[in-house]
């Protein structure tokens, strides 16, 4: 991996962890004091709950806006099908296949389009499932096992297609003997973690980001502005499945509506009205809130 070169134009694109913008926010505040004449513009492109199918449903309107030079992809926790682990027999293995064989055509299919467009990608391992921290949460046995095989694919196809590599998986793997990084639920890296992430990324590229530190004030403020667009993209896609982002903007926010205003039942669903309430609120914001990181970035 190289610098990112001058007036690039850099969508990060992935689910939850990426969402999270943290460790996006942390090589934003690097390339910004070691490289503020290059002029990088920096974009988060992660959905919380996201797979590749997301990613490729909402692609021109929340990829294509940036008009990007180079993407930064690291997505499969969730295209893992890891909540079928605890399933008995054959149907266990049948899921897990096909949401493999599904992830990798997928991939296929945003890296073509990417390519097509002249961007330039940067693959990235995902993290581990971290099966063997202490937590007082059900774990899914298996699951460090499942994206290890995720791991070793991105590394062989990323071979194959001559992309640069972040190998945040083999790095999480050393670092986590003697770091805690991740949250009780296995998945996302703390606050720490996404430092480590940072950490990782950026020495990959040839850069040691030295000891954790807060981001910039100036910084905080994009990221603040960045989370409330995930947060969009996230209640629409989480509540209404990817196929919305088909849908006018009438509808979704019709629907979305519906679904607050109504008992619901099923997992997650404090967290989806947690989404909902807030999503009137910032979808009146959404425009504004692209042209603020944007015209951010180009300062």
């Amino acid at each position: 991996m190289n610098r990112f070169p001058d007036k690039a134009r850099v969508c990060f694109i992935g689910d939850s962890i990426t969402h999270n913008n943290l460790h996006v926010s942390h090589v934003v505040d690097y390339y910004r004091e070691h490289f503020a004449d290059a002029k990088v513009e920096f974009y988060n492109c992660g959905i919380s709950g996201g797979t590749l199918n997301t990613t490729l449903a909402c692609f021109d309107e929340d990829t294509l806006v940036y008009n990007p030079t180079d993407a930064v992809i690291m997505i499969g926790i969730n295209d893992s099908a890891r909540w079928a682990l605890p399933f008995e027999g054959e149907n266990k293995y049948t899921t897990i296949k096909n949401a493999f064989e599904t992830y990798k055509s997928n991939l296929s299919k945003l890296c073509d389009r990417l390519e097509n467009m002249g961007v330039n990608i940067t693959l990235c391992t995902p993290t581990p499932y971290a099966e063997y921290i202490e937590s007082d949460e059900t774990v899914l046995r298996g699951g460090f096992a499942l994206m290890q095989a995720y791991a070793d694919y991105i590394r062989e196809f990323a071979k194959e297609k001559g992309y640069p590599v972040c190998d945040y998986h083999d790095y999480f793997v050393r670092t986590m003997q003697t770091e805690s990084l991740f949250c009780p639920d296995y998945v996302h890296p703390t606050n720490y973690g996404q430092y480590h992430m940072a950490k990782c990324f950026l020495a990959h590229q040839g850069f040691e980001i030295g000891e954790e530190k807060p981001i910039s004030e100036e910084v905080q403020k994009w990221h603040q502005i960045v989370g409330e667009i995930r947060h969009v993209f996230a209640t629409e896609h989480n509540i209404l499945g990817s196929s919305c982002f088909a849908l006018p903007d009438e509808e979704r926010a019709a629907r979305i509506k519906d679904y607050y205003d109504n008992e619901q039942t099923g997992p997650y669903v404090e967290y989806f009205k947690q989404l909902a309430e807030k999503y009137p609120r910032l979808k009146a914001k959404f425009q504004e809130n692209v042209q603020f990181v944007i015209d951010f970035m180009k300062k």
